[in-house]
C-alpha cells in the first residue's frame, strides 16, 4: 500500500498543499513547529477520520477557517483508491471513499503510526495499550469496531443508570437488560482480543529475538478483569461476565460505575517470564515496544494482504543507533514510510536512502 498524492486545505498550518510523496521512504525534516508532524497527522486523519495527537477535532482546522479537508489518492495492491474527509468547525464530518479494497466487512488497513508516546506502551497506563489494541489493530478484524463501539455505548448507558440508582433508588430489574447487552458485546471484544494475541504473540517473540538478542524471550498476556483461562470461549466469557456483574452489584451501585469488562482489561508483557513493566530495563522495554510495532506491520500483511503505510514521528531521536538501524532494516522496501526528524537530531539522513523534504512554515522544499 502506498500514497500517490495528498491534498490538504486549511489543515493545521497548511492553507493549501498538493504533494506526491516518494513510494518508499520520505524523510521530513525541519525545525520545531514548522509543520512536520502535521503532515503525518493529516495522513492518519485522511484514513481514520481522527487524529493520533488530539481528541479535539477543531484543533486540526486552520486558525480563522471554517473547515479543513484532506484528500488522499493511494494504491492498495493493484487498485487505485481515494479517500477525502471534510471537517467543519461545528464538528461535522463528510467522508467520501472510492476504496476498492473489498467488502465493507473486510479488514481495514490503517496507517501504522509510531511516536515517542508509544515508547510508554510497556510502562505507561493501560489506556495506552487498550487504545493500541482497539484503534490500531481492531480494524484488521472484520466487525470488531462495530462490536467495540456498541459496547462503549452500552457501558455509558449502564454507568448513567448506576449513578442514578444511587440517588433515585431505582430497581435492580432496570439494570438487567443493560447487563445482558454489556456481557454479550463485552464477550465478543474480549474473545477477539484473545484471538488477536494468539496471532500476535509468536510474531512479537520472533522479532524481539531478532532485534533484542541475548537469547531473551518476549511474551504477551491478556489481563482480564474477569476470571478467564487461555481457552475460555465467547459463550463462557459471557456467562462469567453476567456472574461477575451479579456478584459485584452492590459495589458498582456504591461507586456508580461498571467495574469489570474490556474497558478495565490490560495487555501484559513479559521478558523471560517476568513482568516487563516491573522488571524490564529501559533498553528491554524499548526493544519490546519496537517488536510490538513491527509485529503490527506484519499482522497488517497477514490479515489485509498488504503492508500499511508507516508514519514515524520523531522516534529516531528517542532510539539508540542499534534500535534505529533495526527499525529501518525491518521496514525498508516493504512499504511506504514517512519519517519526521528535527535538524538537530544528529541523524545521518543519507543512511536512510530516502527522499528528503524540508518543511519551513508549512511549505515543503525538496532536499535538506
Amino acid at each position: 500500500m502506498h500514497i500517490e498524492q495528498i491534498r490538504l486545505e486549511n489543515f493545521r498550518g497548511y492553507a493549501r498543499l498538493q504533494w506526491q510523496p516518494d513510494p518508499l521512504i520520505n524523510i521530513i525534516t525541519g525545525g520545531n513547529a514548522q509543520g512536520k508532524t502535521n503532515l503525518l497527522e493529516a495522513i492518519f486523519f485522511g484514513f481514520t477520520g481522527h487524529s493520533f495527537r488530539t481528541i479535539r477535532d477543531r484543533e486540526m482546522i486552520r486558525w480563522g477557517s471554517s473547515f479543513c479537508r484532506v484528500e488522499i489518492n493511494f494504491r492498495f495492491g493493484q487498485q487505485e483508491n481515494s479517500t477525502a474527509i471534510l471537517l467543519t468547525a461545528e464538528g461535522k464530518k463528510q467522508n467520501k471513499r472510492n476504496a476498492n479494497t473489498g467488502r465493507a466487512m473486510d479488514p481495514v488497513l490503517l496507517p501504522l503510526v509510531f511516536t515517542p508516546d508509544h515508547l510508554l506502551m510497556i510502562k505507561g497506563s493501560p489506556v495506552i495499550r487498550r487504545r493500541w489494541l482497539d484503534q490500531e489493530l481492531g480494524p484488521l478484524q472484520p466487525g470488531y469496531l462495530a462490536y467495540f463501539r456498541r459496547y462503549q455505548q452500552v457501558l455509558a448507558q449502564r454507568n448513567r443508570l448506576l449513578q442514578g440508582m444511587r440517588v433515585n433508588q431505582r430497581t435492580r430489574q432496570e439494570l438487567e437488560p443493560w447487563n445482558q447487552q454489556l456481557a454479550a458485546f463485552g464477550a465478543k471484544v474480549i474473545a477477539w482480543r484473545c484471538r488477536l494475541l494468539a496471532e500476535l504473540s509468536p510474531i512479537v517473540r520472533e522479532i524481539y529475538g531478532q532485534i533484542g538478542g541475548r537469547g531473551e524471550k518476549a511474551g504477551l498476556l491478556y489481563l482480564s478483569s474477569l476470571p478467564l483461562e487461555r481457552t475460555t470461549g465467547e459463550t463462557e466469557i459471557c456467562e462469567r461476565f453476567m456472574g461477575e456483574l451479579s456478584r459485584r452489584y452492590a459495589e458498582e451501585i456504591a461507586r456508580g460505575q461498571t467495574l469489570i469488562g474490556p474497558h478495565r482489561d490490560d495487555l501484559g508483557t513479559t521478558i523471560n517470564g517476568q513482568d516487563a513493566r516491573r522488571f524490564g530495563s529501559q533498553g528491554q522495554q524499548r526493544t519490546l515496544v519496537l517488536a510490538l510495532k513491527l509485529a503490527q506491520l506484519e499482522l497488517g500483511r497477514r490479515f489485509a494482504g498488504d503492508y500499511p503505510v508507516v508514519l514515524l514521528d520523531d522516534v529516531f531521536s528517542e532510539l539508540d543507533q542499534n534500535r534505529r538501524a533495526q527499525l529501518i532494516e525491518h521496514i525498508r522496501g516493504k512499504t511506504q514510510v514517512f519519517v519526521t526528524t528535527s535538524q538537530s537530531a544528529g541523524i545521518d539522513l543519507a543512511s536512510l536512502s530516502g527522499r528528503i523534504i524540508t518543511v519551513r512554515e508549512h511549505v515543503l522544499h525538496e532536499g535538506g
